[in-house]
């Protein structure tokens, strides 16, 4: 195990209906997305930042009374409209760790 300035690089790959690959090599966040009639991966997300606010959570709200009260209430304020500027944030748990994250990092 070595700490996270020392890697080289990291990515994640994620096939549905189309298959992409994130990479970093140090310098920003790259997705490239397989385009099947060339068998080349194009890049078609340059520089992908962490939105300041975002539009969507994921969590396995089956555990939710597992929580501490404070994350509770914050998973329900979510769901209030009056809370976000007149609309609520939307859910998005499939269960895959890559497809959550990947879902909520672009949105």
């Amino acid at each position: 195990c070595q700490p996270g300035k020392d890697l080289a690089g990291a990515g994640y790959c994620l096939y549905s209906s189309s298959t992409i690959l994130v990479l970093s090599v140090g310098t920003g966040v790259y997705g490239f997305t397989l385009d099947p009639t060339i068998g080349e991966f194009v890049l078609t997300h340059d520089n992908v930042k962490i939105p300041e606010t975002g539009k969507i959570y994921s969590f396995n709200e089956g555990n939710m009374d597992l929580w501490d009260q404070a994350t509770q209430d914050y998973i329900t304020s979510l769901k209030k409209p009056e809370k976000w500027g007149g609309k609520p944030y939307s859910a998005r748990y499939i269960g895959s760790l890559v497809g959550d994250f990947h879902r909520t990092l672009l949105y």
